[in-house]
């Protein structure tokens, strides 16, 4: 009898697991093309992650952020990239770190934030962008992928 052992998964891999929990078990919709990319009408949070190599607290936010938006019953559609389509997605919404937590309405920029917080400023941040007005989002510094960097 001989015992297998599976390949050690990869970040990335990681990554991709954890994503596909926020879809199954929160409503999370990938969003797979970031120039196709359009929250709709309503509100919407949009989740843009990193290679947990580089961000591990992408995998914190992705545990973090349901609960938030369920204990504040934010009726919100609710959206997250994979570390590629979030590079895309960050210059469009001037995300310079990640994890970022991007609310809009309508399709219009409410505003973001980035990292993980302690529970209370991290809800309090999701209901202050809730609620807020519109505005243009921050002029995105250059976010480089360090794959690309020699």
């Amino acid at each position: 009898m001989s015992i297998q052992f599976a390949p050690p998964q990869s970040s990335l891999d990681k990554l991709d697991a954890a994503l596909k929990r926020l879809a199954e078990r929160h409503g999370f919709e990938r969003v797979a093309d970031a120039a196709a990319f359009d929250a709709g009408a309503g509100l919407a949070v949009l989740l843009l992650t990193d290679d947990p190599q580089r961000s591990p607290e992408s995998l914190d936010v992705i545990v973090v952020l349901p609960e938030a938006l369920q204990a504040l019953g934010l009726p919100a559609r609710r959206f997250a990239a994979d570390a590629q389509v979030s590079l895309l997605l960050a210059k469009r919404f001037g995300a310079s770190r990640f994890p970022t937590v991007v609310v809009l309405r309508d399709g219009a920029y409410l505003g973001a934030f980035s990292g993980i917080l302690d529970w209370g400023p991290f809800v309090g941040e999701l209901q202050a962008l809730a609620a807020a007005a519109p505005s243009r989002p921050p002029i995105s510094v250059a976010v480089q992928d360090a794959r690309s960097c020699s």
